[in-house]
Order: C-alpha cells, then structure tokens, then sequence
C-alpha cells in the first residue's frame, strides 16, 4: 500500500513539473511547487486511506449470555 501511495505522489511530481516547465518557469521554482504537491498528494492519498479503514463494519462479538436474553 505504502509503495502505491508514493507512486502516485512521484506521478504527481513529475506531471506538476512537466506543466510548470511548460509554463516557463524557473527551475528552482517549478521543483518547490512540484514537491508541495507531492506532499500535498501523499498526505490526501494516505488521510483517504485512513478514513476507509475507520469505516468498515467490524462485527460485534457477542457471548452466549447475550443471545438468552
């Protein structure tokens, strides 16, 4: 899961910096605003995956006792 996650934040990086160069940007600059959305892309992919792990539906476990009553 882990290695997906920063696939698709290096996608990110490289399609942000390909659409900044495009721009004409500088260097320096298109890199920084590259890895802000890097970060920004990991820290969404992994907030995504967090939440969907907090919404499956464990069953409960219920004792004998429970079920008599």
């Amino acid at each position: 899961m882990n290695k997906i996650i920063f696939q698709i934040g290096l996608l990110a990086f490289c399609v942000t910096a390909v659409v900044y160069a495009s721009m004409g940007m500088d260097i320096v600059e298109i890199i920084a605003k590259a890895f802000v959305v890097f970060i920004a892309t990991i820290g969404a992919l992994l907030g995504v995956v967090f939440v969907a792990s907090m919404m499956t539906v464990k069953p409960k476990e219920t004792n004998e006792a429970e079920k008599l009553a």
